[in-house]
């Protein structure tokens, strides 16, 4: 089904740097910002604060996000959310806070968050990973450099200094990482990068093939 362009004074919308990309079946919503090279993956969510009526940017092409002119209302939630530079967002993700009391949610440059991970009023540093399906819950900091690992569960308030790795529910400190660790938090941001542009192209391909087959009629 196709979405329609809501027009509301009021509204808070993404803002998506024109290098970001954003799958076609994500969600970005509210008031959030994606930084340049930035990569939110099939099947996640990004929920900001909204005021009035809420709209979405929901990709149905694979364009940036800030190419996008698809609109639908939805329900929102109540903070900021600030995504940096070259992060990848893998798929199923959702990120963003109900809670009233909660902070704004700000995810660093050059992090990668695993699938299913769950951000709520948190922070993350730069160059830090969130493992598969772990959970950081209101308040919590992830330093720079540091590694939450899959399916962890950090208690609100919680701290992962910088160059640690925790695990465990809940989470606690588990060891210092690993050299071999390290470097692979610089490289795997890369790896995401030349991913996201790769699907870019793939999809633009299939849609040129679609549009075709039917004379064009495909709107943009």
């Amino acid at each position: 089904t196709r979405l329609h362009k809501v027009v509301n004074t009021r509204l808070k919308v993404p803002s998506a740097a024109s290098s970001a990309w954003i799958a076609p079946s994500a969600q970005v919503s509210g008031d959030v910002t994606v930084g340049d090279n930035t990569s939110i993956w099939y099947n996640c969510t990004v929920r900001g604060a909204y005021k009035g009526i809420q709209a979405v940017l929901h990709m149905e092409t694979p364009r940036p996000l800030a190419a996008s002119k698809q609109l639908c209302i939805v329900a929102g939630d109540n903070h900021h959310v600030s995504i940096g530079q070259n992060t990848n967002l893998q798929d199923g993700v959702s990120v963003g806070s109900l809670s009233p009391s909660s902070s704004p949610t700000a995810v660093g440059s050059y992090v990668s968050v695993g699938h299913g991970a769950v951000l709520q009023g948190c922070t993350v540093g730069d160059r830090s990973l969130i493992g598969m399906n772990a959970v950081l819950q209101e308040g919590c900091k992830v330093e720079s450099g540091a590694i939450v690992a899959a399916g962890a569960v950090l208690e609100p308030g919680s701290t992962v200094p910088s160059g640690e790795l925790w695990a465990g529910n809940p989470a606690k400190r588990l060891r210092e990482l690993k050299p071999e660790e390290a470097e692979y938090l610089k490289t795997l941001p890369a790896r995401y990068q030349e991913l996201a542009i790769e699907h870019n192209q793939i999809l633009q391909q299939l849609r040129n093939k679609v549009a075709a087959y039917t004379g064009g009629s495909l709107s943009p």
